[in-house]
């Protein structure tokens, strides 16, 4: 139970990170066609781990799968720091799912 709490509070940091570094990008002065498709490829998947990190069962289930999937889309389109901590938590998730 309290890797669950564990992967949830990851989760919730990497999806906010990635929410303030895509909204930090709409602040450039030149925005082009790729950085706007990136900015808001990276704001829904910030979106989708917050509102699974809030309603677990609603929008998509917090899984260690989901977590992984969505770690790695948010590592290429848009926060390092973000993914890194969304990939985590889906590794915290397949540890507690393993035993």
């Amino acid at each position: 139970m309290r890797d669950d709490v564990t992967m949830r509070l990851l989760a919730a940091l990497g999806g906010l990170f990635t929410l303030i570094e895509a909204l930090l990008g709409l602040d450039q002065r030149r925005l082009e066609d790729i950085n706007v498709v990136s900015i808001v490829i990276s704001i829904t998947l910030a979106a989708i781990i917050l509102l699974s990190v809030i309603r677990p069962e609603k929008p998509i289930p917090l899984t260690w799968m989901v977590c992984v999937v969505l770690g790695i889309a948010i590592i290429v389109y848009s926060s390092l720091i973000g993914g890194i901590l969304v990939l985590v938590a889906g590794f915290v998730g397949y540890t507690e799912s393993s035993y």
